[in-house]
C-alpha cells in the first residue's frame, strides 16, 4: 500500500462509508471507491463487504487498520512539523560571527528577531574566521558572519553589504592633526604607534596597507586579537588602528574619531555556510532581516 492508499483506507475505516471518507480527505466519493478497489486488486483480497447502504470491514482490513494507524499518526505529525516550519511557530537558529559583528551588530539583530519570532530559539557563538570551518562543516552552526570571502573550498560565501573602513584615533589627536597638517592630516599617524590585529584576521591586510601608505615599515609594537581591545588601547592614547563600518558606527565621538578611508576598497560583510548543507527556513528568515538592519546602521553612521 502506498501512502495515498493508506490515507484513503484510514479515512474509510474512520468514517464508515465512502461519502463521509471523501469529505474527510477532500476528494470525490468516486476517487475513494476507485482507490479502495485498486488496493483490493493489488492485495488480492477484499477490505470491505458491501451491502445495501452498508460498508463492513473484513477481518483482514481490521488487522491492516490496527497496524497502519501508527504510520498514519506519524504522517499527521510530519504534516504538523512541515506547517510549523512554514509558520515559524517553533524552531532554532544557530549562528557564529566574528567578535566585531557579535559585539556591534548582533544585539540589534537578536532584539528585532525576538520581537518578530518570539518562539524561535537562537544560539550564538563568537568565533574567529579560522574557527568557522569546523563549526560549519560539523553542523554545529547553520551559518556564520564575517568580513571578506571565506577561502575554504567547502564553504559558500554570500555578500550581504559593503561598507567603508575607518581609521580610529583619539579625538584630540585627530583634531590636532587636522589643525596642523590640513593638507594631509593622515601623515600625523606616522609618528604614532600602530595597533594591529594578530593572526589571519582579514583586517590585517587593510591595516598593513594603510601603514605602508604612511611609510611605516617597522612591525607594530602592539598586536591584539579583537578590534574591541584595539579600541580600548586607542582610547588610552596608545596608538591608532583600522576598524570596520559596524564597529565605527558604535564609537563614542567624544573620545575617538572615526575617519572613513574612502581611498581603500570597501569591506564586504559575508554570510558563510557549508555548501552541502544550506541554511534552513528559520535561519533564512533571520538572514532576510539583515540587509535592512545593516543599511540602517550604515545610514546612522554617516
Amino acid at each position: 500500500m502506498n501512502l495515498r492508499q493508506l490515507e484513503v483506507f484510514q479515512a474509510v475505516m474512520q468514517a464508515g462509508n465512502m461519502s463521509a471518507a471523501a469529505r474527510l480527505i477532500c476528494i470525490t466519493p468516486s476517487a475513494v471507491s476507485k482507490t479502495i478497489a485498486h488496493t483490493e486488486l493489488q492485495l488480492g483480497y477484499k477490505l470491505f463487504t458491501r451491502g445495501k447502504g452498508t460498508l463492513a470491514p473484513t477481518p483482514e482490513a481490521r488487522v491492516l487498520f490496527e497496524e497502519s494507524t501508527v504510520i498514519h499518526c506519524k504522517l499527521d505529525e510530519l504534516k504538523r512539523i512541515a506547517l510549523n516550519l512554514r509558520q515559524a511557530d517553533d524552531g532554532q537558529v544557530r549562528l557564529a560571527a566574528i567578535p566585531s559583528i557579535c559585539h556591534e551588530f548582533l544585539p540589534l539583530v537578536l532584539e528585532k528577531h525576538l520581537a518578530r519570532y518570539p518562539r524561535v530559539k537562537i544560539e550564538v557563538r563568537t568565533l574567529h574566521q579560522d574557527q568557522m570551518v569546523q563549526a560549519l562543516l560539523t553542523r554545529s552552526v547553520d551559518f556564520a558572519l564575517g568580513y571578506y570571502e571565506h577561502p575554504h573550498p567547502l564553504l559558500t560565501s554570500q555578500m550581504l553589504v559593503r561598507g567603508p573602513l575607518y581609521l580610529a584615533v583619539t579625538r584630540d589627536v585627530w583634531l590636532r592633526a587636522v589643525r596642523t597638517r590640513r593638507l594631509n592630516p593622515m601623515s600625523f599617524l606616522a609618528s604614532m604607534p600602530l595597533i594591529r590585529l594578530v593572526g589571519e584576521d582579514p583586517m590585517c591586510q587593510s591595516i598593513d596597507e594603510l601603514a605602508g601608505h604612511l611609510g611605516l615599515t617597522a612591525p607594530a609594537g602592539l598586536q591584539v586579537h579583537t578590534s574591541r581591545l584595539a579600541l580600548e588601547l586607542v582610547k588610552r592614547g596608545m596608538g591608532w588602528t583600522v576598524v570596520d563600518f559596524l564597529t565605527a558606527s558604535n564609537l563614542d565621538p567624544s573620545s575617538i574619531s572615526a575617519v572613513a578611508l574612502h581611498d581603500f576598497a570597501p569591506i564586504p560583510l559575508q554570510m558563510y555556510f557549508a555548501t552541502s548543507t544550506p541554511p534552513g527556513q528559520d535561519a533564512l528568515r533571520l538572514l532576510g532581516m539583515l540587509p535592512d538592519l545593516l543599511r540602517g546602521v550604515m545610514a546612522s553612521s554617516h
